[in-house]
């Protein structure tokens, strides 16, 4: 289920990200990754900016690595580390033939959730550099992958096409789909999310991020 790469991916690269909510910018996102012709690894880190109380709390620290094979990611490692305000919580997972495994952290899923129903997810890492980094016209908008944190599993799909040569918006879903309680389930199990791309040099570039969350909206933009 991993999703090919663009043939002339770049070996480094950097991105910033300005987050914002509420009709205000809460924080920032940088994203730094590392990829050669047989391994890649990657890290994010988001922390708010200007806030106070719980909100001026909330951070995360991932990161990922793993093998390019046949022009795919496959996961081997993934750690992160969060802080919501209210809860601090730290998880590793470790891959193996392509199924996640959590090695380290004390959150259990609110439901269980199968083998079967993991095999083939990704990390929250990898996911974030998929679908962030420069895209081909082959690759563009064919986003249909599932996503496993050490908690909750969910599919991420992003197949609606709209836009011209220029610019190109991929919209789609974010769907939960393992280890919610009924009650989360009831409260949000689908939500729009898309991607905004500008053409340039060849490539399409991420530059806006629109998602929904059980708190609002959010937009995100490219500031690099």
């Amino acid at each position: 289920m991993a999703i090919g790469l663009p043939t002339a991916a770049a070996a480094n690269e950097t991105q910033l990200w300005s987050v914002h909510a509420f009709g205000l910018k809460v924080g920032e996102l940088r994203v730094a990754t590392t990829q050669t012709a047989t391994t890649y690894k990657g890290s994010g880190a988001f922390k708010t900016t200007g806030l106070a109380g719980v909100l001026k709390r909330i951070r995360f620290e991932i990161s990922a690595n793993g093998r390019v094979r046949q022009d795919q990611l496959v996961p081997t490692a993934y750690d992160g580390a969060i802080d919501t305000g209210r809860r601090v919580s730290e998880t590793k997972l470790r891959f193996s033939n392509r199924l996640p495994t959590k090695t380290a952290g004390a959150q259990d899923p609110e439901t269980p959730i199968s083998n079967a129903a993991k095999q083939g997810a990704i990390d929250p890492m990898t996911m974030m550099w998929l679908t962030l980094r420069s895209q081909t016209d082959d690759t563009l908008c064919q986003f249909d992958q599932t996503q496993f944190d050490g908690t909750r599993l969910v599919r991420i799909t992003m197949t609606n096409r709209n836009g011209d040569a220029a610019k190109v918006t991929c919209s789609g879903t974010y769907d939960r789909i393992g280890g919610y309680s009924a009650e989360e389930l009831a409260e949000l199990k689908t939500s729009p999310l898309s991607i905004t791309y500008a053409r340039v040099q060849g490539t399409w570039q991420a530059s806006e991020i629109h998602l929904t969350s059980r708190h609002g909206k959010a937009k995100l933009f490219r500031k690099d």
